[in-house]
């Protein structure tokens, strides 16, 4: 048998079995798995609301003397547990110990090369001499302003003396 003759006995058996898949859904009764679905629905409901009467009767009888015994219950659980853990973590571990230590010891040196950084603001001065070199043409244009009101001035005193003589 060649590749083609494969696939289409494979097409075939498939459309063979969608035909009789056709046949097969006609016969089922949907008013019968309706009703099973129902049933089941209804147990469901019953079981649920069954439960959630258990639930709410247990949650009436609770008293809060009830509720902080068994809250300190847990807490002393929860405190033996983390000592206990502590304790065979440090018995594991001898060498963290010594870790910490060695950390403080690495920072030093880091300490030791913050004074090289202080050499950079000394490059920072030729930025300074920049803004200076902005405040003198401001100054430049200051006393232009103030000598043309100083003619306007002289001007009139100018006609005050003609009109007098």
């Amino acid at each position: 048998m060649s590749i083609t003759d494969t696939v289409n006995a494979r097409i075939k058996a498939i459309v063979e079995d969608v035909k009789s898949l056709t046949d097969e859904l006609a016969k089922i009764d949907v008013s019968d798995l309706q009703g099973k679905a129902k049933s089941s629905a209804a147990g469901a409901y019953a079981d649920l609301a069954k439960r959630g009467e258990e639930f709410v009767a247990t949650a009436r009888s609770l008293k809060l003397d009830d509720v902080k015994s068994v809250v300190k219950v847990y807490t002393d659980k929860a405190e033996e547990t983390v000592s206990e853990t502590v304790a065979k973590v440090t018995k594991k571990a001898p060498a963290a110990k010594k870790a910490p230590t060695a950390a403080p010891a690495k920072k030093a040196p880091a300490a030791k090369k913050a004074p090289a950084a202080k050499k950079a603001p000394a490059k920072t001065t030729t930025a300074k001499k920049a803004p200076a070199a902005k405040k003198a043409p401001a100054a430049k244009k200051a006393p232009a302003a103030k000598k043309a009101p100083a003619a306007k001035k002289a001007t009139p005193a100018k006609k005050a003396a003609s009109s007098q003589s």
